[in-house]
């Protein structure tokens, strides 16, 4: 009588582990079809992006924009309105400035 408890602790284990693996799954075939559309690449920089957005746009190494802008902060999900606000600086200066060392940057 004791396998029936363990039956059913292994099955929801199982159930739990093919669950998080269809999620990731789901997940990656979702990034490789967004990513795959020529529309979503080298777009030019908007407010609503984040610095992470626009270096998988222009497929830059992650990581590397906040840096070449002097960023010491990590503004990866920040969108640039956010961070022209924070720091004070008019969108469209930022804007212009992420432009430059997009160009800058790309391979």
């Amino acid at each position: 009588m004791r396998a029936v408890p363990r039956t059913r602790f292994l099955t929801a284990v199982i159930v739990l582990a093919l669950a998080g693996a269809g999620f990731y799954a789901v997940r990656t075939v979702h990034h490789v079809i967004y990513w795959s559309d020529p529309a979503h690449r080298d777009q030019a920089p908007e407010g609503w992006m984040t610095l992470g957005y626009i270096e998988r746009s222009h497929r830059l190494p992650p990581r590397t924009l906040g840096p070449a802008l002097g960023f010491e902060t990590d503004y990866r999900r920040q969108p640039l309105e956010d961070i022209a606000e924070a720091r004070g600086i008019p969108l469209e200066d930022l804007l212009a400035i992420v432009r430059r060392e997009v160009e800058a940057l790309e391979p």
